[in-house]
């Protein structure tokens, strides 16, 4: 026979409709937010600051750290963007929310991305924070923190020669596979190579290189980490269809090693690769003859 328990029955069912209640409060208020954002980016695009201070609190606060512009009141905050829209030129704001999160039942935190277009200016992409009050069962701004992201340079023109390289590869025979991963980092400044072998079916030595452009050397360089404790770098050379690597390393036991590699590319999905004039600590290494390396993805 099943025992009911009511005072545990009713403070399950409290929970619940608390729950549920607490929900539908954050999305109706999560939707009010979303209002006043949109009706902000209308104000601005109509280059309007006494609609803009509208939707602050009386003792808001604009922040820019990076430029240095602050403005704390209403009358502030609308003077600031009056002075912005008094230079005539057409502005168009286009805001993204990416977060809405309630720290308090009257507080709320928003974050997002601001693109404002300027005429004759570069389109600027800020990075926002605002803080909400809810008073009197209305949200207005108390804070908005900006700071505007830099457009990242890229070194792809100097690099571009070198995309066949991207993909995953390999070098195998019988008893020894060599698997290479190439990729560009995010704004293609970047190439980083992973690469591991395999000896027999047992994985030996593993490691990385990265490949950049030196502005100040105006070369093409690259920097390897072997994972035996070597390390090394090099310097790039286009000599008609193949890239020359002059590589220095230093093995793990403090000895020093050269060589020049060589990469050429045969087509889209095979290269070669070869490496001459070796040393180490001055003692002359055997070249090793030019393998077949295959695009495997």
């Amino acid at each position: 026979m099943r025992r009911y328990y009511p005072s545990i029955l009713a403070l399950l069912t409290i929970a619940l409709v608390v729950g549920c209640s607490q929900s539908k409060q954050n999305d109706d208020d999560e939707k009010a937010i979303r209002n006043i954002v949109r009706s902000y980016q209308e104000a601005y695009n109509a280059q309007d600051p006494s609609k803009l201070a509208s939707y602050w609190d009386s003792d808001g606060t604009f922040i820019n750290p990076v430029t240095g512009e602050t403005a704390t009141g209403k009358e502030a905050i609308e003077k600031l963007f009056s002075e912005k829209f008094s230079q005539n030129k057409k502005r168009h704001l286009e805001v993204t929310v990416k977060q809405i999160t309630f720290p308090d039942k009257d507080e709320a935190i928003e974050n997002g991305l601001m693109q404002i277009k300027i005429d004759d200016q570069p389109t600027q992409e800020v990075a926002y924070e605002a803080e909400y009050s809810k008073k009197n069962d209305k949200w207005l701004i108390k804070a908005i923190h900006e700071i505007e992201l830099q457009e990242p340079s890229s070194n792809f023109t100097q690099l571009k020669s070198l995309q066949w390289m991207i993909g995953k590869w390999e070098d195998a025979d019988e008893n020894i596979e060599i698997a290479f991963d190439n990729s560009w980092d995010k704004y293609k400044n970047f190439i980083t190579q992973y690469f591991k072998m395999t000896i027999f079916g047992q994985e030996s030595i593993e490691g990385k290189q990265i490949i950049g452009w030196d502005e100040e050397k105006k070369t093409v360089r690259s920097w390897v980490f072997d994972s035996d404790g070597e390390f090394g770098e090099g310097m790039w050379k286009k000599v008609d269809k193949s890239w020359y690597a002059s590589m220095r390393y230093t093995l793990s036991d403090g000895r020093v090693a050269t060589s020049k590699n060589i990469y050429t590319q045969v087509d889209d999905d095979t290269y070669t690769f070869a490496s001459i004039e070796r040393e180490v600590d001055g003692e002359i290494l055997p070249n090793l003859d030019p393998v077949t390396v295959e695009r495997i993805e």
